[in-house]
């Protein structure tokens, strides 16, 4: 089914224009596409479709292609589709996502019908932010970690996988990237790499992660106060530190990561604790979820600092300050 007749009927709209292309994906998978609406439902003027192609297999743009890339792709595209019908209703106005009008699956295709953000009053992007402008995305975090933050206990008859998400959510984890693992140099990271993902996955208090919280996939409203975040390929089960420690890499200059990550966690920390006892936790709850994830923040950077060594030692994230993050959790390791 073409893009255009698949939001026509999805919206039972009279006319569907195609406006422009928004995004390429990752490995020529498929493309973004901002489409101009009339006469649809709930007086829809412009809508996205995240358009993308199961049975392509495209170059990589830094030489990973193979079968086991390919799979992960076409996983994580599923995935998505399932969050948008599934798991996103869940979610509570503080963590705001991009309504999802239909969904279309083929064994060679998926089509996403989609809110258009923009429209919605979050037409903002960055690739880069001041220390406070992180503070609405950490709430954003806390507020989606709060949500799901049962899903992963050992308690509960709900499993992630069965549900359509990762059972291991990031694109990063070690048991998805062993080419990445192999290409690394020698050292004791690489050595250690497997123990730091285990004590990850053995944490008590798991939840669902975004799995790809970059800045880029938040969008903000003008004024900066209020976020919605896009791109859900990776979420899956996991701690919240993991999002947490992704999001602080991808958005702060060198300076200003060392000045006011200690601050911006602790903010992180007291939205999350607001959260939980918000929707019924107790705060001894909340005071043990905090312990735990804290204790684990310099693994959960070290983790993806791992796989930077391996997939592109030169990149630009490789930097002194994850290297001084990715240090510190090996000490704790060597005297635990």
């Amino acid at each position: 089914m073409s893009p255009e007749i698949f939001v026509k009927r999805s919206l039972a709209a009279k006319s569907v224009v195609r406006a422009e292309v928004i995004q390429s994906l990752w490995s020529g998978y498929g493309e973004i596409v901002r489409y101009q609406v009339s006469g649809a439902q709930d007086n829809l003027t412009s809508v996205i479709v995240k358009s993308i192609r199961l049975d392509q297999v495209m170059a990589h743009p830094r030489g990973w292609q193979s079968d086991l890339s390919h799979q992960r792709k076409q996983i994580s595209y599923q995935v998505e589709a399932r969050w948008y019908r599934h798991w996103a209703p869940r979610l509570l106005d503080a963590a705001r996502v991009a309504e999802c009008y239909a969904v279309q699956e083929s064994d060679t295709e998926i089509l996403l019908l989609l809110e258009d953000l923009d429209t919605s009053g979050f037409s903002h992007r960055h690739h880069q932010l001041t220390w406070s402008a992180c503070l609405p995305v950490l709430d954003w975090l806390a507020s989606f970690h709060s949500t799901f933050i049962s899903t992963g206990m050992a308690n509960n008859d709900e499993r992630v996988d069965d549900k359509g998400l990762w059972a291991r959510g990031s694109y990063w984890h070690l048991e998805t990237r062993p080419d990445e693992w192999q290409a690394m140099a020698e050292g004791e990271l690489k050595r250690q790499a497997s123990v730091i993902d285990e004590t990850l996955r053995k944490a008590n208090f798991q939840t669902l992660i975004h799995g790809d919280a970059k800045v880029a996939n938040f969008c903000f409203s003008a004024s900066g106060s209020e976020v919605a975040a896009v791109d859900f390929q990776y979420t899956g089960q996991g701690i919240g530190v993991q999002d947490v420690a992704y999001f602080l890499g991808s958005c702060l200059e060198e300076v200003s990561l060392t000045d006011h990550f200690a601050f911006l966690l602790e903010h992180y920390f007291a939205e999350l604790t607001r959260c939980l006892v918000a929707q019924g936790e107790s705060p001894d709850f909340a005071s043990k979820v905090e312990a735990e994830w804290r204790s684990l923040f310099e693994l959960a950077w070290a983790d993806f600092h791992r796989f930077i060594l391996g997939w592109s030692p030169d990149h630009i994230k490789n930097t002194p300050f994850s290297q001084m993050m990715t240090e510190r959790a090996l000490a704790s390791l060597r005297t635990s």
